[in-house]
Parts: C-alpha cells; structure tokens; sequence
C-alpha cells in the first residue's frame, strides 16, 4: 500500500491531549478478524495517516478468536484513555446482542461511537463444485443432493451466515453454515471445492469473481452494486432478501471526547478524500465518513431493524 496516498491532505497541529500523551504508548487499532480482507487493509492506510497526521505511532492488531468476540472484549477491557481503537464491521456492533445470550460487552453502554467509515454489500458466491450460474440453478442442484448444502463464512452469527440461510429458508433447503477466521480461508476452501459457497463481504469476493476463480451468484443491495454490475441482486432473481453493512471505529466508554473528536475528523477527512474515496472504491466500499453521533445513531437504527431478523433464525451463538 502506497504510504503517501493520503500525504496530499497534510498535517494537523497536535492538540494538548495528544501532547500530554505524546510519551505514552503507541495508539493501537485492534481489527477483530484475520488479515487479508478488504477491511483490514483500509484500517491499516487509514492508521498510517493518523499516526503522520498526529506524529504518533499508530499499530493495527488483528485479535481473532470467537467470532470477533475477543478483540471487541479487548478493547472494551483496554484503558479508555484513548489509544485503544476498534476497527469493527458491523455485526459485532449491532447483531451479537441478538446471537449471544452471553456477550461479554455490551456494544451500546461499553463503547464510545468514533466514525463510520464505509458501508458495502455482500455477496454470495460459488466455487468451482456447483455448474449453475445462477439462485434457481443453486437451489435445484440443491435440492436434488442436500448434502452439498454447505457454505462457508467469515466467523458465525454475522450477515453472512443469516443471508444463506434465509435464501435456504425460501429455497426450501436446509442448509449447514461453516464458520471459518476470516474470508480468505472460506474463499481458499470454496476456491479448491471443498465447498460449494462462500458468502462474504462482496470487497472480499470482487477479485476472485474477476479472476474466475469464483462466480459471484448473487449481491444483497437493493440494486445491483457499481462494482459488480454483471451481479443479479437477491431480489432480481425472486428472493427476498436485502442487506448492507459497515465498518466503524469505536472505542472504550470513557475516553477521552477530545481524542475521539480528533480521529474522527481525520479519519473523515481522509476517507471523503479523492484519495480516501479511491481507496474504498478499489476495495469495494462506499466511503461515508460520518461523525460519532451518526454512527451512534445507525448503530441504534440497525440493532432495531435485524434484531426480529436473527430471532426468527432461531439461532443462538452460545
């Protein structure tokens, strides 16, 4: 990744709370899945910006484990002194209360809103097991063997376990999730047919649909995504099924708002930046950039919307 492709933006003056930490130690931005996602390198470049913009040192550490769980536990743990960041994609933040009878944070009273940063679709896509092209071909080559109705997933009790399983649910057929850490080992698995499906983030899906590796059956927008025009919609294809998500930064309840206020804004500077916008594109995100009060409130909004949704799967994490 191109170190300078935000240097265009210059530097801020560093506000007394950051030079009365300027000694402390380096301002991590924990990610909670494996490496190699679209996610995890846009946390890395928008890391590097703050730490030159606020002359610190800025880390990304990816804590995997449970689903997520354990690095959002970990920030929630961390100091709230400011330079413990999560860097989070939505589910953790808005659909794990509704999985989790045990949760061992609570996203509303436990974290501090910073920013969302992009908000993207998802996708679900074959590997080279399943010949159909299309959702009607899926669920006939489904419903003909039901022991092929298997797909993987980045982590259980996120949007790409509950979008299979609707689609299931219409389709007719029961079908097993399989939760792995992160996207690229469920790509890796589907890619090498081991399994027939993968749903992911479609940023996690796009180069592989493009190199053919995989074929991208379905996106969850309400219209087909820019990135993926040659992509039916769930809804195009008869199915009823309609989603987006979203990265955001949080951080612990408590720290300090002037801190929180000076990420935020640069962050949203750099991503509503040309550069900033080029770089979510190239991934697969919409970028957004809002303030803490915005995230705050889609956060709130999103809970209310798919808490019915994951009650109905009858699904439960623990």
């Amino acid at each position: 990744m191109d170190r300078r492709m935000f240097a265009s933006l210059g530097a801020l003056t560093a506000t007394g709370a950051f030079r009365a930490l300027a000694q402390g130690s380096p301002i991590r931005f924990i990610y909670p899945y494996a490496p190699g996602s679209g996610g995890d390198a846009l946390v890395r470049v928008l890391a590097d910006q703050i730490g030159r913009e606020l002359n610190e040192t800025v880390l990304v550490e990816n804590r995997t484990g449970a689903d997520g769980r354990i690095g959002v536990r970990d920030v929630k743990a961390a100091p709230a002194d400011g330079r413990t960041m999560l860097f989070t994609p939505f589910g953790s933040m808005v659909l794990f209360p509704s999985v989790y009878a045990s949760l061992p944070y609570d996203p509303f009273k436990d974290f501090a809103p910073v920013s969302q940063v992009v908000a993207y679709d998802f996708g679900l896509a074959a590997g080279p097991m399943f010949p159909g092209k299309t959702l009607a071909d899926l669920a006939a080559w489904l419903t003909a063997d039901p022991s092929r109705a298997n797909f993987g997933m980045p982590g259980s009790g996120a949007m790409p376990h509950f979008l299979p399983l609707k689609f299931g649910a219409i389709a007719g057929v029961d079908i097993t999730a399989i939760a792995f850490k992160g996207s690229v080992p469920a790509l890796t698995e589907a890619m090498a047919g081991h399994l027939p499906l993968v749903c992911a983030p479609l940023s996690d899906l796009i180069e592989q649909h493009k190199a053919g590796t995989i074929r991208l059956l379905a996106s969850s927008g309400r219209e087909r995504s820019l990135f993926t025009p040659d992509v039916p919609t769930f809804l195009e294809q008869g199915y009823d099924i309609v989603a987006s998500g979203w990265y955001g930064i949080f951080a612990p309840v408590g720290s300090p708002a002037a801190i929180l206020d000076r990420i935020s804004s640069i962050v949203v500077r750099a991503i509503r930046s040309e550069a900033g916008k080029s770089l979510a594109l190239k991934f697969g995100f919409a970028p957004t950039g809002t303030s803490a009060a915005e995230l705050g409130a889609i956060q709130k909004a999103d809970f209310e919307r798919w808490a019915p949704v994951v009650k109905a799967s009858g699904f439960r994490g623990d």
